[in-house]
């Protein structure tokens, strides 16, 4: 026990190589750590961002899939229109009603936003529809719709418009901003009638 405390009243120092030494092996430990750390960090922010695209496209798509099937179109037809110069593309679904008038809905993308509307009787079809925020939960999404985003129709080979059979071609461009980070996710689907 003697020997203990003497070691403990040396007053014996370190030399400056040691201190040297130790610092830098404490500055490599601690670049380690915060270089693991950092890494770790990203991964969660990458991973949650593009988990956030994969959710909202999901959402987008089965909303414009649902659409098409409950409103059971008896014709789909498009239209484009120009919104301060950008073209704006969209599809209309057509049905008749039992009044003997016709029903419809427009499909499109309009602001950065998915635009599920129902366009009032006599309305034309190049009349500007502004996507409102919030306005439809269905398509609602914090990330934007960025070009080359688009729904387009295809008719069977031997059809004019309106169409009674054909293809949907959607193509989704989403872009979703975290401070400096912004992440993109395009989705294509074609889709028939």
């Amino acid at each position: 026990m003697k020997r203990f405390a003497d070691r403990l009243r040396r007053e014996e120092g370190l030399t400056l190589i040691e201190l040297i030494a130790a610092l830098s092996l404490f500055s490599l430990v601690a670049g380690l750590i915060y270089g693991v750390m950092m890494f770790g960090i990203q991964s969660y922010e990458r991973v949650t961002m593009e988990n956030t695209l994969r959710d909202e496209s999901d959402l987008l798509m089965s909303a414009i899939i649902t659409e098409i099937y409950t409103f059971a179109p008896t014709t789909i037809y498009s239209s484009t229109s120009s919104n301060n110069g950008v073209m704006d593309t969209a599809i209309y679904l057509q049905r008749d009603n039992v009044s003997g008038g016709t029903e419809k809905v427009k499909i499109g993308i309009s602001d950065g936003e998915l635009l599920i509307k129902e366009v009032p009787a006599g309305t034309p079809d190049n009349a500007v529809t502004p996507a409102t925020s919030g306005e439809d939960v269905r398509t609602s999404i914090t990330s934007e719709l960025v070009p080359p985003s688009s729904v387009t129709l295809q008719c069977s080979a031997n059809s004019l418009q309106p169409c009674e059979s054909g293809l949907i071609n959607i193509n989704l461009s989403l872009e979703v901003k975290h401070g400096d980070n912004s992440r993109r996710l395009d989705l294509e689907s074609k889709f028939g009638f």
